[in-house]
């Protein structure tokens, strides 16, 4: 009778484990929605500003300019000392670079040197899972990767790392949600980069619990009323026993 208990119990378990999974076919190769993440991609996917991004000016040069520091208002626009309210949603960090020269040309004749950076507090991606070490939402750059990502939010000891999986929500315009499962573990063990895909805004990681790891989650909330039980009626025996008056 025991031994039939405890293999309907390690079978209902074994079938609650986590199993790995594909990618959707939407998801990689050619006409997949994620891409891999080489420089020129890379550079050809500036950030654009958006409410409340902040804005540092760099003008070395410029003292009523040069470390300012503004954050983009809801109107999409910032306010700095010299040139006034700037409008600026929308615009890469090169463009705004541009569009601050023009201005200033206005007041300096030399081809003034500012630059400006770009904090960002508008977007972001996000990490999940039981295997992540700190998950949470992350500011999206434009320059961020699945191993970028990973070596921010890192792996717990529960983690899965062969089975890490980016999903990208579906957007209007027809395109479906996809998910693309990454063997992180072929990544960082080969150096092969064929599946460091560039994120997006809005992209989800999930980092799942490995076989082993789902196995002694789903073990403990099994028995663990069985053994609560068990402890609890040892402990109502021991209570009962007489200790010349006193209850240990």
């Amino acid at each position: 009778m025991k031994k039939a208990m405890f293999l309907v119990l390690f079978t209902s378990l074994m079938l609650g484990c986590e199993s790995a999974k594909v990618s959707t076919p939407n998801a990689e190769g050619p006409d997949g929605v994620f891409h891999q993440a080489t420089k020129h991609q890379l550079a050809a996917r500036e950030y654009r500003v958006d409410p409340p991004d902040e804005i540092i000016v760099k003008a070395p040069n410029i003292k009523e300019l040069d470390g300012q520091r503004q954050k983009v208002r809801p109107d999409g626009k910032i306010s700095l000392n010299l040139l006034g309210d700037v409008y600026v949603v929308g615009m890469t960090p090169t463009e705004i670079n541009a569009m601050l020269k023009k201005l200033v040309s206005k007041y300096y004749e030399a081809d003034p040197d500012v630059k400006v950076e770009v904090v960002a507090n508008s977007k972001f991606y996000y990490v999940f899972g039981q295997g992540v070490a700190r998950q949470g939402q992350y500011a999206y750059t434009g320059h961020d990767t699945v191993v970028t990502a990973l070596a921010q939010a890192g792996f717990a000891d529960t983690a899965w790392p062969q089975q890490v999986r980016v999903s990208r929500p579906a957007k209007e315009g027809g395109q479906e949600r996809a998910t693309a499962v990454v063997d992180f573990k072929h990544v960082y063990e080969t150096g092969d980069l064929s599946q460091n895909y560039l994120l997006e805004e809005g992209d989800i990681i999930e980092i799942p619990y490995s076989p082993l790891a789902a196995w002694d989650a789903k073990t403990r909330r099994v028995l663990g009323p069985i053994t609560g039980t068990a402890g609890a009626v040892t402990a109502g025996a021991q209570v009962a026993q007489p200790t010349g008056g006193r209850v240990q």
